[in-house]
């Protein structure tokens, strides 16, 4: 994952290490000398830098909302950034939860319910909603909304975490194409995979149904299960799992 501390990136020579995806800083609430929401300095050059050397991509916004109100401006403004580029941006649409400086002394209700209402506006624009977080945030500052992916942090383990669609392992992985530090990031998405599993099959089809019926408490990947990108869960999904089971070429 990237943003403008790397600086000038040669993402072809990061595609051609290995790095198969990338988390780009596309934007951040406020700073102590800035009040307003502001666009990542290399959001652009990054975005364009990696689609074009054949990396996956997605995006993730700092957040430093200390109210409701203010996640509702921080998330409106990070939507209308990278809505343009959604046919592109193939991965997740990241809220990064971790600045004890704006949420530090807040209580556990009042942060979960600043990254609900900001998960909540990403996934209306239509956008892969993800939590981005470390383990000590995840267990004791607030609780994830249901259903959203989690980005998980933790140096001190040696597997991805269950709960996890991307772990972040490192903060001083070495990448060719990039000066000095990086984080290195495990990621799995499986589009179809609407039970989490690891592979597409028929119940991934019969879960997107339930869903899309209405039924309640489903364990349900709901990033993976949305086949056709539109936001929601709906039998167009079902069908579109059902096809890619059939060996069908298209979509």
């Amino acid at each position: 994952d990237v943003s403008l501390f790397q600086g000038d990136i040669d993402w072809k020579r990061v595609k051609a290490d290995g790095v198969e995806f990338a988390m780009i800083k596309a934007s951040q609430g406020k700073t102590a000398d800035y009040g307003e929401p502001f666009t990542d300095p290399k959001f652009h050059q990054n975005r364009m830098g990696a689609g074009q050397a054949g990396l996956y991509w997605g995006t993730y916004h700092y957040l430093c909302a200390g109210s409701v109100i203010e996640a509702r401006r921080e998330a409106e403004y990070y939507v209308n950034l990278v809505k343009p580029y959604y046919n592109e941006m193939k991965l997740w649409a990241a809220v990064d939860v971790e600045d004890s400086g704006y949420m530090g002394n807040l209580t556990k209700a009042q942060v979960t319910e600043i990254v609900r209402t900001f998960c909540d506006i990403v996934k209306a624009a239509g956008l892969r909603p993800m939590v981005y977080a470390n383990s000590y945030w995840l267990n004791s500052k607030f609780d994830s909304p249901a259903g959203i992916p989690i980005w998980e942090a933790n140096l001190s383990i040696t597997e991805r975490p269950d709960r996890a669609k991307i772990w972040q392992r490192s903060f001083t992985g070495r990448v060719n194409g990039i000066a000095g530090d990086v984080d290195m990031n495990l990621g799995i998405d499986v589009i179809g995979d609407a039970n989490g599993d690891g592979k597409v099959s028929i119940a991934d089809a019969s879960l997107a149904l339930k869903k899309a019926a209405g039924w309640k408490n489903l364990k349900i990947d709901e990033g993976q299960a949305d086949v056709n990108d539109d936001g929601y869960v709906t039998s167009a999904d079902a069908s579109a799992i059902l096809k890619k089971i059939a060996g069908w070429k298209d979509k």
